[in-house]
């Protein structure tokens, strides 16, 4: 069975929650623990969000900390310099991050103007609420000989403090037996509640290389029910996307039968139970399903024949008080005034109009000409 993901018009509501800014620099044994880093990069000159990493950083002396799995699984350790002063994080230009046996790649930042590499740290400014961002573009280098192959790493990038715990009990089938494999897996993860949204980040693992997987919600005040909608986890080898969204299942042989609520708009959501006094989320049944995106109507379409995972249980747990305070979505925005928001096809063509259920990039500019992208399915 294959269906088209419909769209439903949440109503928000207009209890708004208040939090101080914080802008009290962290001293060197605070900037350690699980963090993550999402990048950013330009698909047809529109910048969104490519990737989400979870890494740990630990204390090497009183100005020295150490970043590990910070660009992908088995990817090295290195050393970068924290200035208790600035709160700024400084990582040395051609820190090597990669080693593919033959040749090694390499951290520098980058000129987009001259596409040169250039021999200076880089800089990750700290922005409040245990978060730092780098406006600079950063590019993975292979160096081989007098050859440079550069591979982006970001062209924005921002790092925060995880505040929350994912547990999530998944199975995936063996393609040779048929058989079932269980995996019961914890991570560190960022949740942040603004206002009536809850974003939650590192949810999930999207691949082998340990990228995480985003999903956005929204919950009544006063309800402990929380919806949240559909999200790509990726692409396949074979060009279709991966798809979360929320699914049936049959007790019995325990795999997903298709899409939530089928016939509806509420089609492919996801419910949780939310305990926003105590800081949990119990997440209904899940499924990653491949879906192929069309250019002409701007959808996807989900194959519910075949599944990559089923999600039978996810629970978050999270610390309220820093998920209001989060700041990683208003790293580049802040309190800045909003001048437009624009949507553009996942081809980089702009649209006036997008229809409900379309998959496309939100990008809203501000008055001082900054702007944030997203991928979103309006």
């Amino acid at each position: 069975m294959i269906k088209k993901l419909l769209f439903v018009a949440f109503s928000l509501f207009a209890t708004a929650i208040c939090a101080q800014e914080t802008t009290t620099v962290p001293s060197i044994d605070d900037v350690t623990g699980d963090f993550i880093v999402m990048n950013y990069r330009s698909y047809n000159y529109v910048q969104s969000l490519a990737e989400m990493k979870g890494f740990k950083i630990t204390k090497v002396d009183d100005t020295t900390v150490k970043m590990s799995g910070f660009y992908m699984n088995r990817c090295l350790d290195f050393n970068a310099e924290y200035d208790a002063t600035t709160g700024t994080i400084s990582i040395p230009a051609a820190t090597p991050i990669y080693d593919m046996k033959t040749y090694m790649y390499y951290l520098y930042p980058w000129n987009d103007e001259t596409n040169e590499v250039i021999e200076r740290p880089i800089e990750y400014k700290y922005n409040g609420h245990d978060s730092w961002v780098c406006s600079t573009t950063i590019m993975l280098v292979a160096i081989q000989g007098e050859e440079i192959q550069p591979y982006y790493f970001s062209e924005d990038s921002k790092i925060a403090k995880c505040n929350g715990t994912t547990n999530n009990t998944s199975y995936t089938l063996d393609s040779e037996t048929g058989e079932q494999n269980e995996f019961i897996e914890s991570r560190s993860s960022y949740v942040v509640v603004d206002g009536n949204y809850i974003d939650i980040y590192n949810l999930l693992q999207a691949d082998q290389y340990g990228y995480g997987v985003h999903l956005s919600g929204v919950y009544e005040e006063g309800s402990n029910e929380a919806w949240f909608s559909y999200t790509t986890t990726g692409t396949a080898n074979d060009g279709t996307y991966r798809i979360l969204t929320g699914c049936e299942y049959n007790e019995e042989t325990n795999l997903p039968t298709g899409m939530s609520y089928p016939d509806t708009d509420y089609m492919g959501l996801t419910k949780a139970t939310i305990d926003l006094e105590n800081g949990k989320l119990d997440f209904d049944p899940m499924t990653i399903w491949p879906a192929t995106y069309d250019e002409s109507t701007g959808k996807l379409t989900v194959d519910e024949e075949s599944f990559y995972e089923f999600v039978k249980s996810v629970t978050v747990t999270f610390d309220v008080e820093k998920a209001i305070e989060a700041d990683i979505n208003k790293v580049n925005s802040g309190n800045k005034e909003i001048e437009k928001v624009e949507f553009y096809t996942i081809d980089g063509m702009k649209v006036e109009n997008p229809e409900h259920g379309t998959f496309i990039i939100k990008r809203t500019v501000y008055k001082d000409n900054t702007f944030n992208s997203e991928k979103i399915i309006y």
